[in-house]
């Protein structure tokens, strides 16, 4: 055992955090309605999925593609604003946390898309 500081680094790394930064927040925030833009931009682009399919007739596997790329989209604008007020709490800038909303996005347009393709190939 140590002296009588026993504890003591663990009890300010526990409790102080560094102050918000309006800014910081202004920005996060901003992002976040450019990535619900770009998210509501992508779920109008989702049904266009319809024209790899229209020639061949393989259709069985389109409603499994719009769901991968809807689920993806909603997820994603639902753990974007948890995983930047958890930055937040730990004292971390929120608005680079926000920025992982536009690579979330573009994967699950592409997951639907992958899926369309195989119900076509």
């Amino acid at each position: 055992m140590t002296g009588g500081r026993r504890g003591h680094s663990t009890d300010v790394v526990e409790w102080w955090r560094p102050p918000g930064r309006p800014l910081d927040l202004v920005l996060a925030a901003l992002v976040y309605v450019l990535a619900c833009g770009t998210a509501w931009f992508v779920a109008l682009i989702v049904p266009e999925y319809e024209f790899l399919v229209s020639d061949r007739g393989g259709s069985s596997y389109l409603p499994l593609a719009f769901t991968v790329a809807w689920f993806g989209l909603i997820a994603t604008l639902m753990f974007i604003p948890l995983w930047t007020l958890h930055a937040i709490r730990l004292g971390q800038r929120a608005w680079p946390t926000t920025l992982l909303a536009f690579p979330l996005i573009a994967l699950s347009w592409v997951a639907g898309l992958l899926i369309a393709m195989v119900g076509v190939s």
